[in-house]
Protein backbone atom coordinates (compact mmCIF):
# COMPACT_ATOMS: atom_id res chain seq x y z
CA UNK A 1 0.00 0.00 0.00
CA UNK A 2 1.29 3.69 -0.66
CA UNK A 3 1.28 6.58 0.88
CA UNK A 4 -1.36 8.80 -0.39
CA UNK A 5 0.43 11.28 -2.42
CA UNK A 6 0.15 15.06 -2.73
CA UNK A 7 -2.56 16.76 -5.07
CA UNK A 8 -1.34 16.59 -8.86
CA UNK A 9 -1.85 16.20 -12.42
CA UNK A 10 0.19 15.31 -15.15
CA UNK A 11 -0.45 18.27 -17.22
CA UNK A 12 0.14 20.84 -14.91
CA UNK A 13 0.99 23.24 -17.14
CA UNK A 14 -2.62 24.23 -18.19
CA UNK A 15 -3.24 24.76 -14.55
CA UNK A 16 -2.34 28.97 -15.21
CA UNK A 17 -4.33 28.80 -18.43
CA UNK A 18 -7.32 27.14 -16.61
CA UNK A 19 -7.46 29.40 -13.45
CA UNK A 20 -7.49 32.23 -15.70
CA UNK A 21 -10.56 31.68 -17.56
CA UNK A 22 -12.12 30.85 -14.04
CA UNK A 23 -11.38 34.24 -13.15
CA UNK A 24 -13.13 35.42 -16.58
CA UNK A 25 -16.34 33.70 -16.04
CA UNK A 26 -19.47 33.39 -13.52
CA UNK A 27 -18.72 30.83 -11.44
CA UNK A 28 -21.01 27.70 -12.32
CA UNK A 29 -23.55 25.81 -10.15
CA UNK A 30 -21.19 22.33 -10.16
CA UNK A 31 -17.81 22.50 -12.28
CA UNK A 32 -18.36 19.55 -14.27
CA UNK A 33 -16.36 18.27 -17.22
CA UNK A 34 -18.55 19.54 -19.63
CA UNK A 35 -18.00 23.02 -18.10
CA UNK A 36 -14.42 22.31 -18.33
CA UNK A 37 -14.88 21.65 -21.71
CA UNK A 38 -17.46 23.80 -23.07
CA UNK A 39 -17.61 26.73 -21.36
CA UNK A 40 -13.82 27.06 -20.27
CA UNK A 41 -12.47 25.26 -23.35
CA UNK A 42 -10.18 22.68 -21.53
CA UNK A 43 -11.45 19.49 -23.76
CA UNK A 44 -7.89 17.05 -23.51
CA UNK A 45 -9.01 14.18 -21.56
CA UNK A 46 -5.65 15.26 -19.19
CA UNK A 47 -7.11 18.48 -18.71
CA UNK A 48 -10.06 16.94 -16.27
CA UNK A 49 -7.40 15.95 -13.43
CA UNK A 50 -7.51 19.47 -12.48
CA UNK A 51 -11.26 18.63 -11.04
CA UNK A 52 -9.88 16.34 -8.99
CA UNK A 53 -6.93 18.94 -8.09
CA UNK A 54 -9.71 21.54 -7.28
CA UNK A 55 -11.84 18.84 -4.89
CA UNK A 56 -8.47 18.21 -2.93
CA UNK A 57 -7.45 21.90 -2.84
CA UNK A 58 -10.89 23.02 -1.33
CA UNK A 59 -11.26 25.00 -4.34
CA UNK A 60 -14.38 22.81 -5.22
CA UNK A 61 -16.74 20.26 -3.04
CA UNK A 62 -16.66 16.92 -3.07
CA UNK A 63 -19.82 17.59 -5.57
CA UNK A 64 -17.86 19.34 -7.56
CA UNK A 65 -19.40 22.44 -6.36
CA UNK A 66 -17.56 25.79 -5.92
CA UNK A 67 -16.30 27.09 -2.30
CA UNK A 68 -15.99 30.10 -0.70
CA UNK A 69 -11.63 29.75 -1.85
CA UNK A 70 -13.35 29.13 -5.47
CA UNK A 71 -15.43 32.23 -5.25
CA UNK A 72 -12.34 34.20 -3.79
CA UNK A 73 -9.82 32.95 -6.29
CA UNK A 74 -12.41 34.54 -8.93
CA UNK A 75 -11.63 38.29 -7.13
CA UNK A 76 -8.37 40.06 -8.11
CA UNK A 77 -7.41 40.85 -5.38
CA UNK A 78 -7.95 38.13 -3.28
CA UNK A 79 -6.80 35.31 -5.58
CA UNK A 80 -3.35 35.22 -4.54
CA UNK A 81 -4.16 35.05 -1.23
CA UNK A 82 -7.03 32.38 -1.82
CA UNK A 83 -4.53 30.02 -4.01
CA UNK A 84 -2.32 30.63 -1.38
CA UNK A 85 -4.67 28.84 1.55
CA UNK A 86 -5.48 25.97 -1.30
CA UNK A 87 -2.41 25.11 -1.37
CA UNK A 88 -1.84 25.06 2.38
CA UNK A 89 -5.12 22.83 2.58
CA UNK A 90 -4.57 20.45 -0.37
CA UNK A 91 -0.52 20.30 0.44
CA UNK A 92 -1.30 19.90 4.15
CA UNK A 93 1.36 17.10 4.58
CA UNK A 94 4.45 19.30 3.19
CA UNK A 95 3.76 21.73 4.90
CA UNK A 96 3.51 19.63 8.16
CA UNK A 97 6.91 18.58 7.59
CA UNK A 98 8.36 22.19 6.56
CA UNK A 99 6.82 25.46 6.91
CA UNK A 100 8.99 27.00 4.00
CA UNK A 101 7.73 24.58 1.33
CA UNK A 102 6.71 26.89 -1.00
CA UNK A 103 10.57 28.58 -0.66
CA UNK A 104 12.34 25.05 -1.56
CA UNK A 105 13.85 25.42 -4.74
CA UNK A 106 13.12 22.11 -7.19
CA UNK A 107 16.08 20.16 -6.25
CA UNK A 108 15.02 20.42 -2.69
CA UNK A 109 11.22 19.60 -3.39
CA UNK A 110 11.49 16.73 -5.07
CA UNK A 111 14.03 15.56 -1.87
CA UNK A 112 11.17 16.31 0.31
CA UNK A 113 8.15 14.18 -2.19
CA UNK A 114 10.26 11.64 -2.52
CA UNK A 115 10.67 10.89 1.60
CA UNK A 116 7.13 11.47 2.52
CA UNK A 117 5.42 9.48 -1.00
CA UNK A 118 8.51 6.60 -0.88
CA UNK A 119 8.59 7.40 -4.81
CA UNK A 120 12.07 8.03 -6.33
CA UNK A 121 12.75 11.79 -7.34
CA UNK A 122 12.71 10.84 -11.30
CA UNK A 123 9.40 8.95 -10.83
CA UNK A 124 6.60 10.48 -13.18
CA UNK A 125 4.52 10.47 -10.54
CA UNK A 126 7.19 12.55 -8.47
CA UNK A 127 8.03 14.74 -11.02
CA UNK A 128 4.37 15.43 -11.79
CA UNK A 129 3.52 16.76 -7.83
CA UNK A 130 6.81 18.60 -7.87
CA UNK A 131 5.43 20.20 -10.91
CA UNK A 132 1.97 20.46 -9.81
CA UNK A 133 3.10 22.26 -6.68
CA UNK A 134 5.77 24.93 -8.46
CA UNK A 135 2.78 25.85 -10.61
CA UNK A 136 0.59 26.76 -8.22
CA UNK A 137 3.11 28.36 -6.28
CA UNK A 138 4.38 30.81 -9.03
CA UNK A 139 0.30 31.53 -9.24
CA UNK A 140 -0.12 32.03 -5.56
CA UNK A 141 2.51 34.95 -5.02
CA UNK A 142 1.64 38.37 -5.66
CA UNK A 143 3.68 39.41 -8.47
CA UNK A 144 5.74 41.79 -6.22
CA UNK A 145 7.09 38.85 -4.27
CA UNK A 146 8.17 36.76 -7.52
CA UNK A 147 9.78 39.66 -8.61
CA UNK A 148 11.67 39.83 -5.71
CA UNK A 149 12.72 36.51 -6.01
CA UNK A 150 13.62 36.51 -9.31
CA UNK A 151 16.04 39.37 -8.20
CA UNK A 152 17.77 37.71 -5.52
CA UNK A 153 18.61 34.74 -7.79
CA UNK A 154 20.31 37.03 -10.34
CA UNK A 155 22.10 39.01 -7.74
CA UNK A 156 25.44 38.04 -7.44
CA UNK A 157 26.55 36.31 -4.19
CA UNK A 158 28.47 38.89 -1.97
CA UNK A 159 31.77 36.75 -0.54
CA UNK A 160 33.51 37.90 2.53
CA UNK A 161 32.88 39.92 5.79
CA UNK A 162 31.42 42.95 4.02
Amino acid sequence: MHAEYPPFMFGYGVIAAVIEKIQDRDAPDVFSHDYLRYTLGFSRESDRAFIALAKRMGLLTAEGKPTELYHDLRKPKQAHAALAKAMHQGYAMLYARNAKVDGLDRKDLAALIAELTTLEPGHTTARAIVGTFLALRDLARPRAEVKRVEDRRKAPERRGGR
